[in-house]
């Protein structure tokens, strides 16, 4: 077993990115899930949707369905310690071959308020910011020889976006 150690950015948003639209097979289309908060959102069992969306070479994106999660679990600037699980490391599975992430301090819990949260009420932003997730992709996966990828990654205060990891698509 492995212990992987990372910086914990405080974050505005996290997504997850597929380069090739998992649900239409179109391998020209982007599909992506954001939400605020830190990527346990998002992968955790906490009801309600992200904020999904596709986006076709050389088209404006477009918004599947509205940000729904209620929960927002933000973070606190601290390391956060990885485990690895042989269990997920099975012949076509996604999963990155993590078993538990544990963080050094405990997220900030807080309650979206829609009505507030640029994401959903500055459409500009938004479709920049979906514009610029997509692009983002469609590099990474350039950059991985043109294989479609799966990609987890989160947006900073300053919108600057990071990827945090990134696999073939499955």
């Amino acid at each position: 077993m492995a212990v992987l150690v990372q910086e914990l950015l405080p974050v505005k948003y996290a997504f997850v990115l597929h380069t090739k639209n998992p649900f239409s097979g179109d391998p020209d289309e982007v599909y992506g899930e954001i939400v605020p908060g830190r990527g346990e959102t998002l992968v955790g069992n906490f009801p309600g949707r992200a904020l999904s969306f596709r986006a076709k070479k050389g088209q404006a994106p477009v918004v599947i369905a509205f940000l729904s999660k209620s929960a927002w679990l933000r973070t606190r600037e601290c390391l956060i310690f990885r485990s690895d699980s042989n269990g997920e490391d099975l012949e076509g599975f996604a999963g990155a071959g993590l078993f538990e992430s544990i963080c050094a301090k405990s997220d900030l819990p807080c309650v979206v308020r829609f009505h507030r949260l640029q994401l959903v009420i500055d459409k500009a932003y938004r479709q920049n910011l979906l514009q610029k997730l997509a692009d983002v992709g469609r590099s990474v996966e350039q950059a991985f020889g043109g294989t479609p990828q799966d990609i987890e990654g989160c947006i900073d205060p300053q919108d600057r976006i990071f990827i945090v990891q990134s696999r073939p698509q499955v």
